[in-house]
């Protein structure tokens, strides 16, 4: 067993089951697990996972703030929202499209194990965890998506360990949505992002 990848693991499910219960310590603990997870990647030659560790940090670093400072209106609890319609058409056409030409690229100037499969998982982690540093509902939609391809993904490449854990986060995902779900329906009134 991978000791760099047991840490990656332990502190990304620590990190999910507090962002699950709103906790701002999510965020320098799921730091951790991502410092961890660039070197696993690393290793796998799993390049456009790699290149997303350090912007969830940065996407981390941002969420703790937006949590901390209570949201767009920067008091109190940041509240869960929701995008409208139109505004997630225009996330998934973009996260598609970014997904493409990445993996065009690393199909084309590396020797990516799976480029296609890799950006667009990638990028769609990049997306769901901006979506998720804003507060934003869907985040957990796209955790869900992301969570059963990257299982298929870590079982081919026989990282087993990280195929495990995808699979528990897949169901931590599917938690998260129906917890956030019920908070949302707490709060008062319920919000929409632009």
């Amino acid at each position: 067993m991978n000791p760099i990848e047991l840490v990656a693991v332990v502190m990304t499910l620590v990190g999910i089951v507090l962002t699950i219960k709103e906790r701002i310590i999510c965020w320098p603990v799921a730091i951790v697990g991502i410092l961890a997870y660039l070197v696993v990647f690393l290793r796998a030659r799993l390049y456009a996972d790699a290149a997303l560790q350090p912007i969830d940090v940065v996407q981390n670093i941002y969420g703790w703030w937006y949590w901390a400072r209570g949201g767009e209106r920067g008091q109190g609890q940041a509240p869960i929202v929701v995008l409208d319609w139109a505004i997630r058409l225009r996330w998934l056409a973009g996260t598609a499209a970014v997904s493409l030409l990445v993996g065009m690229a690393l199909a084309r100037w590396t020797n990516a194990a799976a480029p296609y499969a890799d950006a667009a998982l990638s990028t769609t982690s990049l997306v769901a965890n901006w979506l998720l540093a804003k507060k934003v509902l869907e985040n957990w939609w796209l955790w869900i998506a992301v969570n059963v391809g990257y299982v298929v993904l870590f079982w081919r490449k026989q990282l087993l360990l990280s195929a495990g854990l995808y699979a528990v986060l897949l169901a931590l995902a599917v938690a998260g949505l129906i917890e956030w779900q019920r908070s949302r329906a707490r709060q008062s009134p319920l919000s929409v992002a632009a």
